[in-house]
Order: C-alpha cells, then sequence, then structure tokens
C-alpha cells in the first residue's frame, strides 16, 4: 500500500551523499520514502568529491541552488564525482577566509547573503514546479533556516524545522551568522508546524527556553540507522573476545567538539605501554586539516577513510568504540545537548563503548541512564588509562555495556521504527 503523503522540500545546506552526522542521518530517514514524495533543495559545492565518490546518494530529485544545471535525478550526478576546477577553488577561498580574520568578517555578510539570496530565487520556482506542499528545513549555520521561513513568508507553504543540532547560541565560524539566528529563531519557532529534535536533552533545552509555545510542536525522533547490515555481518563475527594487537576506533568527522576530547584519547593510548593498542580514526577530514589541530598519524595512530557501506565491519571489528565530546569549547550549549550520529551506529555494533564527555552533556547522562558505555566524565588521563585497559581485559565487564548498547538501539534507534514516526508527520489528512 503506497503512503499518501503530501509533497515535501527537503531544504539543507548539507545533504548526503556528505559523509556522516546529520547528512547520513537524513539519508536514513528517507530512505525508504514512497516515490516522488520529496525533492531536496541543497548546495552543490558542500558535497566534498570524497563524498561524491564514496556516499550515498539518495534516490529522489535534487535541485542545487548553486549549480542549477547539475539538478536533476541520481542518473546525472556522475559530473559531481569529478575534480571539479570550481570547487577547487571554492573550497581553498574558504580556507583563506578562516585563516584571515578581516576577511572572513568581510566576506561573512556576501557568503550567507548570497546563499539566501539563491535559495530563495530557486526554492520559489521548485516550490511551484514540483508541486510542494511543505517544507523541512535543516538545522545548519543560518542559510537553509532563515530561507525555509522566508520562503513560507512568501509562498505561504507550511514547514518543520529538524534540529540536528541546536540553532541559536551555536558556534559558527561565520560572521553574521550568530546574529542572524538570534533574531531568526524565535520566528521559525513560533511558525512551524513541528520541531523535531534528536534527542530527550534538546527537547528539554528548548521546552525551557520557550516554554508552553512551543511544547506541542516538539518531537523526538532520535538518530537512526538500518540494524541489518550490522546484524548480518555480525553473525560470521565471533563475539567480543578482545586479543592483541587491540584497536580503539574513532569514526567520522572531527571538528571543535571532538577535538580535545579525541587529543585525550591519543594522550592515553601513548602512555599505555604494556598493551600493544592502535587508535584507528576514519574520518573523510583531509589531512591537511588534521595536521593543523595536531591529529597526526604515528605508531599509535592510523588515519584512513572509508565509505558508509563498510562501517557495520569496520564498527564491529573494534575492541572499543570511541565517542568523545570536548571541554573548554565555544559553544557549551552544543556540547550539553549533543548526541553525536555515530553513537546510533556503535550501540548496534556489537562492541563496548568508551564515551569522555563533561558530565553536563546529554550523552554522559544518556549513557549512564541506560548503562550503554563507560564514561569518563572528567578530563583525566589516568582514569582513560584505566578505562581502555578496563574494556580490554575484563570481557564480562564489557559484555554488560555491549547487551544495554542493543537494547538502547531497539527502543530509540532503529530507523524501521523511526521512519514510521517521520512519515506520520506528512500523512495528508481526508
Amino acid at each position: 500500500m503506497t503512503l499518501d503523503l503530501k509533497k515535501i522540500l527537503i531544504i539543507s545546506s548539507y545533504a548526503p551523499p556528505s559523509i556522516g552526522g546529520a547528512p547520513q542521518m537524513l539519508f536514513n530517514l528517507l530512505h525508504d520514502f514512497p516515490e516522488n514524495s520529496y525533492c531536496i533543495l541543497t548546495s552543490f559545492h558542500n558535497i566534498d568529491n570524497l563524498s561524491a565518490k564514496t556516499g550515498t546518494w539518495l534516490k529522489e530529485k535534487y535541485i542545487f541552488y548553486d549549480n542549477i544545471s547539475a539538478s536533476g535525478s541520481l542518473k546525472t550526478h556522475s559530473e559531481t564525482t569529478k575534480e571539479l576546477p570550481s570547487r577547487s577553488i571554492l573550497n581553498k577561498l574558504k580556507h583563506l577566509v578562516k585563516r584571515i580574520w578581516f576577511l572572513g568578517i568581510l566576506s561573512g555578510i556576501f557568503i550567507i547573503g548570497s546563499q539566501i539570496i539563491m535559495m530563495l530565487r530557486t526554492g520559489i520556482k521548485s516550490i511551484k514546479k514540483e508541486k510542494i506542499e511543505i517544507m523541512v528545513g535543516i538545522s545548519d549555520y543560518g542559510p537553509a533556516m532563515i530561507s525555509t521561513y522566508l520562503l513560507y513568508k512568501i509562498t505561504k507553504k507550511p514547514y518543520h524545522i529538524f534540529l540536528f543540532d541546536i540553532y541559536k547560541n551555536n558556534f559558527y565560524p561565520v560572521f553574521p551568522a550568530k546574529i542572524l539566528a538570534n533574531i531568526f529563531e524565535p520566528k521559525l519557532f513560533k511558525n512551524a508546524q513541528r520541531i523535531i529534535v534528536n534527542n530527550e536533552g534538546t527537547k528539554e533545552f528548548y521546552a525551557k527556553r520557550y516554554g508552553d509555545k512551543i511544547n506541542d510542536k516538539l518531537v523526538v525522533i532520535h538518530n537512526s540507522v538500518f540494524p541489518k547490515p550490522y546484524l548480518e555481518f555480525q553473525k560470521s563475527q565471533p563475539t567480543h573476545n578482545p586479543k592483541p594487537p587491540y584497536t580503539i576506533l574513532f569514526t567520522g568527522r572531527i571538528s571543535w567538539p571532538q577535538i580535545g576530547a579525541l587529543k585525550n584519547l591519543i594522550k592515553a593510548v601513548n602512555k599505555i605501554d604494556d598493551l600493544d593498542i592502535k587508535l584507528k580514526i576514519y574520518t573523510p577530514s583531509p589531512l591537511d586539516y588534521l595536521k593543523e589541530i595536531d591529529i597526526e598519524e604515528s605508531e599509535k595512530v592510523e588515519i584512513s577513510v572509508a565509505p558508509p557501506e563498510e562501517m557495520p565491519k569496520i564498527q564491529s571489528q573494534a575492541d572499543i568504540l570511541f565517542i568523545p565530546l570536548s571541554w573548554h569549547t565555544k559553544s557549551q550549549d552544543i556540547i550539553d545537548t549533543a548526541t553525536p550520529g555515530k553513537l546510533t551506529e556503535y550501540l548496534i555494533a556489537g562492541r563496548p563503548i568508551l564515551v569522555h564527555a563533561p558530565v553536563s552533556s546529554f550523552l554522559v547522562k544518556y549513557a549512564k541512564e541506560n548503562n550503554f558505555a563507560l564514561v569518563i566524565d572528567e578530563e583525566n588521563i589516568e582514569k582513560l588509562k584505566e578505562a581502555i585497559r578496563k574494556l580490554l581485559t575484563d570481557k564480562e565487564f564489557a559484555k554488560q555495556f555491549i547487551e544495554d548498547a542493543n537494547k538502547t538501539f531497539f527502543k530509540n534507534h532503529d530507523v524501521n521504527r523511526n521512519v514510521l514516526i517521520f512519515q506520520e508527520l506528512f500523512k495528508k489528512i481526508d
């Protein structure tokens, strides 16, 4: 039976096949939507070449606001996998802006403003041409969120917003993103039909901020993945039985929320001399960027990249799965409300999880309440070393975390369950 859903326009600055985080969670939720039930308005240039080659595309129509000629169905995306000079130049300009502060200030308004203008111009045409009935704005540093609101004002089409991160009080390196967030968040929340968040901590955060005005609008849809690839691989994989050389694994992008805690792990691993341990990092983050933040390969640290379809195998073969959130960052509210996308994959991977994050974070509270990970909630290298040693040498201790992680996954993070909640928001009312 075909679901009778409203035609949706997904508006997102970053979209699948970008690897990791929100784009991957978005892909999982939209993967089994009915044919022709949505289009996605996004940036061609924000899909890096590595993701275009190794990531997974959504099956429905892409509309690129910054490269109209590349828009269309998946069959037209072969050009996106090439090393395009325009994309290379754009990335170099972005790095230049980040390095030279006054260029960042001067160009910030242009960068955000031009994207909003392109989104509006393309969005208005697309809403009419594709017979769009409802929009979904995906949280970003401004363009997608603001454009969703302005398209609502112009076209009168209703919208939901989907917050994979908080909007106002986030850390935005581009001026004037923070100012715009302060202006537009209350407007967005007031006029949205639904405000979708990915954990109870974020729901409580916004309920406290806006009170009864938005309580009825808030919907929790946890980050979700398909369990089948993990379960199929684990049929032929031995249960957790760590033996040297031991492997600690981190997968995903590396940015300011993870850097400090990940460096703590590297220090802890380097100080363990009596166990043969290697930290394996699978990340699409460029090596030049990692070198700038002092994360480099060494005798005990290996850095690589792999497509999403290989992650079940890679994660299910590790001895410890590591989730970091850092201390002393530029946005404590983000740290306190985040549930990293990789957590969802780790929960079903059949391996013990080590969480290293501040005690104030929802991640720590969630892990402790559900007992799905060993938690080190202070910056203490010695305790981090002890935790690594305990998970590697005490199999029964680690086994309980694995069992409770599996229970937590099927309670909250199975995409087969959560996609039904998501689709319910777009059903036509007879």
